[in-house]
């Protein structure tokens, strides 16, 4: 089943909310506040974290295999599921090809944002062949 586009999607109709539909979305909202808090509290990595992780891993063995068996069996099995899922196999082919590229890079930026320290960043970038980050002490950011 292809996914929806544009052009199969429903018109989105603007009309007010029930009451039902108000303290329905009120009592989602909340629970998914009560969820994240425990999480947070925990410091347990989400699914979408788990998912990109992994994905990182598959991109970093992928470029890193010697056997080219094996690097066609994963490419074309990741284009025929995207194809399945909609969208252009050639599209989805240059995507691929291009996170290949830049998985260090990514991977960099995801360990940037979630504020992993930098020795910890070093030895992925180490491994994607990333130039070292300096190591600055705090003395030398004042």
């Amino acid at each position: 089943m292809p996914l929806a586009t544009t052009t199969e999607t429903a018109v989105i109709k603007s009309e007010p909310l029930s009451k039902y539909e108000i303290d329905r979305n009120e009592r989602h909202a909340t629970s998914q506040a009560g969820s994240n808090a425990k999480r947070k509290a925990k410091n347990a990595p989400r699914r979408d974290d788990i998912a990109r992780i992994g994905l990182f891993l598959m991109l970093m063995q992928y470029r890193g295999s010697k056997h080219d068996g094996a690097r066609t069996v994963v490419r074309k099995a990741m284009v025929d599921l995207l194809t399945d899922a909609g969208f252009s196999a050639t599209q989805a082919g240059e995507v691929f090809d291009k996170m290949v590229l830049s998985v260090g890079v990514d991977l960099d930026r995801y360990f940037m944002l979630r504020r992993i320290e930098p020795a910890v960043r070093n030895r992925w970038r180490d491994r994607n062949g990333l130039p070292a980050l300096p190591n600055r002490s705090a003395a030398d950011t004042e």
